[in-house]
C-alpha cells in the first residue's frame, strides 16, 4: 500500500514575479543549535512508525521514528513535502537532501550507490543531531536509481509508489561533467546525455501520477548550468557519433546536455499548461548553481578546478545549492514555472558581487528556440520510450 503523507495546503494563486534568492543571515554550518532547535521544533507532524517500517529495505531515518510532541501540535501541520533527489549522496545533492530534511521534510535520495547513499544519509542525521536539534517530521530514505539504465528508472518508480503516494518535489541534481572518453549507457546512449538528460526525462515521465497525485503545486527542478550557452544540438547525430562527435575532450557534449536540460524545462512547462488540469498545477525550473566546489570535475582530464579555487573563483557547496533549494521549497517560488534561475557571481553574472545570490536569469538565445525543443522532446521520446501518457500523448516518434 502506498503510504500516505499528510496533504500540503492549496496555496493561493498569485502573480509570477522576479525572484532573487540571497544569502541566509546564518548559514547552516554556523547557526547556533538554538536557531536550528527554534527552526526544527516548527516542523510539522512526524509520520507514524508503523508507516515508516512498511517497505523499508534500505537506510531509514531513526529520527523519524522518534515522535516529537512539540512537532506533532505544530500549527504548520500539514506542509509536509516528499521529496526526490537524484545524486543525492554527494555535493549539490547531499546538501540539498540535509537541508531540506532540517525543514521537516521526507527526502528520498535517490543514488547508483546505496552504500554511498547510505553512509550520506548517516552523515546528514549526525548533522542534525549534533546540531541539538529534536527529532521532527523529517526523514531520509535511500533508494536504487541508475539513470544509465533505464529499466533501473522503472524498478526506482515501482518501490516509490509502493511507499508513498505523492511526489511534491522532483529535482533532477545527478549528472557528470566533461567525461573524457566516450561511452554508452546500458541503453546505446552516450552517457553525458543518457545520464544528464535522458535519464531524467524518462524518470520525470514515469513520476508524473505520483507528481500530479500531490496538492497544492508540485514542483520540479531540473539543474542546468552556465554551459549550456556553447551547446549545440545536432539532430543529425544526437548520439555524438562519429570522429567528431565528441571532441574537446567531452566537453562540447556536456554543454548540448545542459542546452538539453533547458530545453526540457521550457517545454515540459508549455506542455504542462496546454494539457490542463493537473498539469496546470505542476510548476518546472531550470538551475544554474553556479561554479561549484564538488566532486563535479572527477573526470576532467586536467582538473582546473583547484586553480579556480585558488583564485577565489568557485562558490562552496552551501552556496551552491541555495538556489535549486529555494525553487524546490521556498515561497519565493511557489507558481513560478518556465524559469531560468542562475548564480550570479559567476560568468554573466558580477565576479565582485555576493556569492551564493541565484536570481530568475536570461538564459542563452538558442535555448528559446520552441521548434528545436519541441523537436528535441520527440527525440527525447525516440530514444528512451517515454510516451507522456499523462500529459494525453500517444505518439511514439521513430528518430533513428
Amino acid at each position: 500500500p502506498s503510504r500516505a503523507v499528510p496533504p500540503a495546503p492549496t496555496p493561493s494563486p498569485r502573480a509570477e514575479t522576479r525572484v532573487s534568492v540571497s544569502p541566509p543571515a546564518v548559514p547552516f554550518a554556523t547557526m547556533s543549535c538554538a536557531a536550528l532547535a527554534s527552526a526544527r521544533a516548527a516542523c510539522v507532524a512526524p509520520l507514524s512508525r508503523a508507516a515508516l517500517s512498511r517497505g523499508r529495505r534500505h537506510f531509514r531515518s531513526r529520527r523519524a521514528l522518534a515522535a516529537s510532541a512539540a512537532a506533532e501540535t505544530s500549527p504548520a501541520s500539514g506542509t509536509q513535502k516528499v521529496c526526490v533527489i537524484t545524486g543525492a549522496n554527494t555535493g549539490l545533492g547531499f546538501i540539498s537532501a540535509r537541508e531540506i530534511a532540517a525543514k521537516g521534510h521526507v527526502v528520498v535520495l535517490a543514488v547508483r550507490d546505496t552504500d554511498k547513499g547510505a553512509k550520506a544519509a548517516a552523515d546528514i542525521e549526525r548533522a542534525l543531531g549534533e546540531s541539538g536539534a529534536p527529532a521532527s517530521s523529517g526523514a531520509l530514505d535511500v533508494m536504487r536509481l541508475d539513470l544509465q539504465d533505464l529499466q533501473s528508472i522503472d524498478s526506482f518508480v515501482d518501490e516509490f509508489s509502493a511507499k508513498y503516494d505523492r511526489c511534491d518535489v522532483l529535482m533532477n541534481n545527478a549528472g557528470v561533467m566533461a567525461l573524457p572518453q566516450k561511452s554508452l549507457t546500458v541503453n546505446g546512449i552516450e552517457t553525458q546525455m543518457g545520464t544528464n538528460h535522458m535519464g531524467h526525462f524518462y524518470l520525470t515521465e514515469k513520476m508524473m501520477p505520483r507528481i500530479f497525485a500531490a496538492r497544492g503545486r508540485p514542483r520540479i527542478v531540473n539543474l542546468s548550468s552556465v554551459a549550456h550557452e556553447w551547446g549545440h544540438i545536432d539532430f543529425e547525430n544526437t548520439n555524438s557519433d562519429g570522429l567528431l562527435g565528441y571532441v574537446a575532450s567531452g566537453w562540447l557534449t556536456y554543454g548540448r546536455t545542459k542546452l538539453a536540460n533547458l530545453y526540457f524545462t521550457y517545454e515540459l512547462h508549455r506542455r504542462l499548461r496546454r494539457f490542463g488540469g493537473d498539469g496546470a498545477r505542476v510548476d518546472v525550473n531550470a538551475v544554474h548553481p553556479g561554479i561549484v566546489d564538488t566532486e563535479l570535475p572527477r573526470s576532467l582530464n586536467f582538473n582546473f578546478y583547484p586553480q579556480l579555487k585558488s583564485m577565489g573563483s568557485l562558490i562552496t557547496p552551501e552556496e551552491g545549492a541555495r538556489g535549486q533549494i529555494e525553487v524546490a521549497i521556498g515561497d519565493a517560488f511557489e507558481n513560478v514555472s518556465g524559469k531560468y534561475v542562475a548564480e550570479m557571481s559567476g560568468p554573466r553574472g558580477n565576479p565582485l558581487g555576493p556569492k551564493g545570490v541565484h536570481s530568475i536569469a536570461e538564459s542563452s538565445r538558442w535555448s528559446y528556440d520552441r521548434d528545436a525543443a519541441e523537436r528535441f522532446w520527440k527525440v527525447s521520446k525516440s530514444m528512451t520510450g517515454a510516451v507522456w501518457a499523462c500529459l494525453g500523448e500517444t505518439e511514439q516518434p521513430q528518430i533513428h
